[in-house]
């Protein structure tokens, strides 16, 4: 990070940026046609990014904000008092700020600024300094975060707010992603999205889900748990149907699952028989009318889920095998039911010492005691490697499925626990299990 001004002509050159006249119009014009951020291999492992904002109140004089916290998703600390932040150049509205990172990665990123009572050595220093007084600080200001508006990429939307791309330079292919964020794909008409209400008597709830399809036959149903997020504004049906007109993934239909809101995906997503049960009984009938009347049918299922959602896959394979038999689980919540998440999972992957990372009564516990089955299940497994702990406990899941006879593929890649790593995850997931005929 960068401290001492006098370094500012030296860093800059390096990362090629324009050192004339800082600050003024002419300056922030050179940099926004550059676009942002900027990103310096240094290593064949390790890549230099240069971050880059523009205070809209202008110089530290005229402005309030006293600082601008960088919020990397799964490389930012968020249980720290010190947190990474960009550097005001004296005298004008620029901040910037460096972070070292992996050249593989891809992961979302956003600015936070914050006013002088904001800052964290204010809050400490008037607080009693516990971990809960930090988390409710970074509650607080997490409200600020924004996008970068110099980023060109088109924005995300995550369960923070709103965030900006970052693609490292080795970060491996986001097929038909890099054709959306280069706006070369068309966009999903409204007449293609048919809503359905789901008023279910069993769960005693309401949502509308959104049916989709790329097939005009019989094809598989694809089952996309958080349905909320995969709607046509976030590109995910373009990119669909990109991947099926070019034929890397095979034609199918697609039911969007919303979760309502929090406590409701808590309970319906954490291994709820009722939530699965009530689906099968009062959503796919409707579902296979709707496709009844184009002349199209179901020929088998699969389901996909992130997080809490990726548990909720593997489970309704498990516990629904006559319906559900292929699963996309991404960075999926194997530390249930211990939902206090306070055990420290073994930093090790070794043949035997895995099985100590598998908590008490989960997935991977019943699996390994033979209390359900998997040898129908055909599973794809996709963790980020900045994701700590939920490594371990994927790593332990997919050695127990493949201990017990089912059909895993299981890869950590360079990202976090972002949409931006799921969203090329789920293509992948797809790729691997519902391929194009040849």
């Amino acid at each position: 990070m960068l401290n001492q001004e006098s370094v500012l002509p030296v860093w800059l050159e390096y990362f090629g940026v324009c050192q004339e006249q800082v600050g003024s119009n002419v300056w922030w014009q050179s940099v926004s046609s550059t676009g942002m951020p900027f990103i310096k291999e240094e290593s064949e492992q390790t890549s230099s990014v240069l971050f880059v904002w523009q205070d809209p109140q202008g110089n530290e004089y005229e402005s309030s904000i006293a600082g601008v916290l960088l919020d990397v998703n799964s490389l930012t600390d968020h249980h720290s008092w010190e947190p990474v932040c960009l550097h005001r150049i004296s005298g004008t509205d620029v901040w910037l700020g460096e972070l070292q990172v992996d050249s593989s990665w891809r992961g979302s990123y956003s600015f936070i600024p914050i006013e002088k009572h904001q800052l964290p050595d204010s809050v400490r220093q008037t607080g009693d300094g516990s971990r809960e007084a930090q988390r409710a600080w970074w509650m607080s200001v997490a409200v600020n975060q924004i996008s970068d508006p110099l980023n060109p990429l088109p924005e995300l939307v995550s369960g923070w707010g709103i965030s900006s791309p970052l693609h490292l330079p080795k970060a491996t292919t986001a097929l038909g992603w890099q054709e959306w964020d280069r706006g070369e794909l068309n966009a999903i008409p409204v007449s293609r999205v048919h809503a359905i209400n789901w008023s279910s008597t069993n769960l005693g709830n309401q949502r509308t889900v959104w049916l989709f399809s790329t097939a005009t036959s019989d094809a598989p149903l694809v089952i996309l748990l958080d349905g909320q997020k995969w709607g046509a504004p976030s590109g995910t049906l373009s990119v669909l149907q990109y991947l099926t007109d070019t034929f890397k993934i095979a034609s199918a239909h697609y039911l969007l699952v919303p979760s309502i809101d929090g406590p409701t995906r808590w309970k319906e997503l954490s291994c709820h028989h009722s939530f699965w049960q009530s689906l099968l009984d009062e959503l796919l009938p409707i579902v296979t009318s709707m496709l009844a009347v184009d002349d199209c049918s179901v020929t088998d299922f699969l389901v996909a889920g992130q997080s809490l959602g990726g548990l909720s896959a593997l489970y309704a394979g498990i516990t629904f095998p006559k319906y559900f038999s292929k699963v996309i689980s991404l960075s999926g919540s194997f530390w249930w039911p211990e939902d206090s998440r306070m055990r420290a999972p073994n930093d090790t992957t070794s043949s035997d010492e895995w099985i100590k990372n598998v908590p008490a009564n989960s997935l991977a516990d019943q699996i390994l005691k033979n209390q359900i089955s998997v040898s129908h299940l055909q599973v794809f497994l996709n963790v980020g490697s900045g994701e700590a702990d939920m490594c371990l406990y994927n790593e332990a899941t997919y050695r127990a499925i493949r201990q017990k006879g089912g059909r895993v593929h299981y890869e950590v890649v360079c990202g976090g626990h972002d949409w931006l790593s799921w969203r090329s995850g789920l293509i992948d997931g797809l790729r691997h299990l519902m391929p194009a005929r040849s």
